[in-house]
């Protein structure tokens, strides 16, 4: 009886400290968005000898997409999303989250060959298709 009693009382405290839980989720912006949070850097110029490409702008229910390419002597050298909207807080927090992840996967792998980031699939899969076709783009000369 006791044991019930105390399992009770601590999933009584553990929903109303969850339910009182607030959060402000990031904001991702494009990068010469004047709003652009502070910390982002600015991305870097494209590096002479480069070719750069913009994929498609693909849209999941709940956002749209924008990635663009950039590659040297045909190496992936530079991923940048040029947009990356969501169609409210906990799509941007979502969204925020993945975007550098997967960024940082793709520049390691040198390819859009990808892992999604858990809990945002369907916006990984639509990142990753929109730098897909960014790099082959940029191989057929931009």
């Amino acid at each position: 009886m006791r044991r019930a009693a105390l399992a009770l009382v601590v999933t009584v405290v553990a929903v109303v400290l969850l339910a009182r839980y607030e959060t402000a989720p990031p904001v991702t912006r494009t990068p010469d968005d004047p709003r652009r949070p502070p910390g982002i850097p600015t991305p870097a110029p494209v590096p002479a000898g480069s070719v750069s490409a913009v994929g498609p702008a693909l849209t999941t229910p709940f956002s749209a997409i924008q990635v663009k390419a950039t590659l040297r002597n045909g190496e992936l050298v530079g991923v940048e999303t040029v947009a990356l909207s969501g169609d409210g807080p906990h799509t941007d927090a979502l969204n925020a989250r993945a975007e550098p992840i997967l960024r940082e996967s793709a520049l390691r792998a040198g390819s859009a060959d990808v892992d999604v980031v858990t809990g945002a699939t369907t916006t990984s899969e639509m990142w990753i298709e929109s730098l897909r076709e960014a790099i082959r783009k940029a191989r057929r000369g931009g």
